[in-house]
């Protein structure tokens, strides 16, 4: 941006003022291309899925009063509670209804100038409604309240409502910053990732020291095999350009581990050598909490997968230590001459299930599907094995977008996906006995 004042004049010395310098307009759309997150009810910038019924005449889109390090978000939703209306509420429309199989953790960040009661609700749809009670409790500052609604994962919601200073008739119009009303994941007490299911996938990894020190893909499944049938596994590449023996990869989860009984983790591990494999429990969600240090254990099957078991009841963990990352490191002893590629999958708590079921020989066959053109606006057209007798697409989070049956005599098949939300789809394929024989990715724009 360059300013010329007076121009073709030459003024030695002239001074000029100038002040407010704003951009009126937008010209460029900071949301274009983004995809939504079901998930996310409303963040107030391009995370806005859900139209309002109840409440929105008085909710507005306002820059954040008071950015911190637990909220600092441009633009956030301002509440004006209106005066002599107990039960005035704020209610976000679901027409497809609530998925709250794995993300029933709902929230709301909150910035108040008093306590007051709130209240959660889920109504709507064909169950009876369901309430939880909550509180502002800090004052001036912003606050994430938090309730679990996993107890209605079988149950149809169609709303979700907050209710702020809920039940209580103030005379004056009350003013609540609102943001980041969402679903989030359940606390993870059974699988934490399998790679094939998009609410345990864990695809986003960083690496230490540094980011030449390794690499992660998701990729079909390259040995399968009565210990692991899973189309989709995690690769990991530990690589020679790392420089340091305790070179790793982490991945922060969505929520926090959960453990049974004891202290057990288990992961699947297909690996070209048998050696020493580390894995770490951090970012305790618990202030003052410790990490578990390094757990290393030493596989015993190279080129095969096999499953191992980390028992962290040594380690200086605690058990409401609430860890919400997981760290890898492959042969921590070592620098590679040369890149390691290793594969994993299925991490859990022990005596959870990750859908690792025994594979009997012809589950061991699911091919990948070729589909197309990806990504697709109207037609997508599939190319299908001969096992092929219907088609199922479902979104991100495993909600069944459509249910289409095959001519096993087609090798193509042509489906309709014009009326499809833009995001990215899972389509799989079934034979006539109602097992899994292929699948695919696609994304609609």
């Amino acid at each position: 941006m360059r300013f010329i004042f007076n121009p073709n004049v030459e003024e030695a010395g002239t001074v000029y003022y100038f002040d407010n310098l704003s951009q009126s307009e937008a010209t460029v759309d900071p949301c274009e291309n983004t995809e939504p997150i079901s998930t996310i009810v409303d963040d107030f910038e391009c995370q806005r899925n859900y139209e309002y019924g109840a409440g929105s005449q008085h909710l507005t889109v306002v820059n954040n009063p008071t950015s911190s390090t637990v909220n600092s978000s441009t633009k956030v939703g301002l509440f004006k509670d209106p005066a002599n209306e107990p039960w005035a509420a704020l209610c976000a429309l679901v027409p497809d209804g609530l998925n709250l199989e794995v993300f029933n953790q709902l929230s709301i960040q909150v910035l108040s100038e008093k306590a007051a009661p709130v209240l959660l609700k889920l109504e709507g749809g064909t169950s009876p409604a369901k309430e939880i009670w909550t509180e502002i409790t800090k004052t001036g500052e912003w606050q994430t309240l938090s309730v679990d609604f996993s107890s209605e994962k079988e149950n149809n919601h169609q709303r979700v409502c907050v209710f702020l200073n809920g039940g209580v008739e103030n005379t004056t119009v009350d003013n609540y910053y609102i943001d980041n009303f969402q679903f989030n994941h359940a606390p993870y007490d059974g699988c934490i990732m399998n790679f094939d299911d998009a609410a345990f996938l864990s695809d986003k990894w960083k690496y230490f020291p540094s980011d030449n020190s390794g690499g992660f893909e998701l990729v079909d499944n390259p040995k399968q095999d009565n210990v692991n049938k899973s189309a989709k596994v995690g690769k990991a590449i530990e690589k020679a350009s790392g420089e340091q023996v305790w070179q790793g990869m982490y991945t922060d989860l969505s929520s926090y581990i959960q453990f049974g009984s004891n202290k057990l983790i288990k992961m699947k591990v297909l690996s070209p050598q048998v050696g020493a494999i580390t894995m770490k429990l951090e970012r305790p969600l618990k202030e003052g909490a410790p990490a578990s240090g390094d757990n290393t254990i030493v596989n015993t099957k190279a080129n095969e997968w096999e499953e191992l078991t980390w028992d962290f009841s040594t380690t200086p963990i605690v058990d409401d230590g609430l860890y919400a990352r997981v760290t890898l490191i492959w042969d921590i002893n070592n620098v590679p001459a040369t890149d390691v590629v290793y594969y994993f999958d299925d991490i859990k708590v022990d005596g959870g299930d990750c859908g690792d079921l025994v594979a009997t020989e012809d589950e061991l066959n699911v091919s990948s599907l070729q589909v197309a053109p990806n990504p697709v606006a109207n037609i997508l057209t599939v190319r299908h094995s001969d096992r092929t007798s219907r088609v199922e697409i479902t979104d991100v989070l495993g909600r069944r977008i459509a249910n289409v049956q095959h001519t096993s005599n087609l090798e193509e098949q042509r489906i309709d996906v014009t009326s499809f939300k833009q995001g990215t789809y899972i389509l799989t394929s079934f034979n006539s006995e109602n097992k899994l024989v292929g699948v695919a990715k696609f994304i609609k724009y």
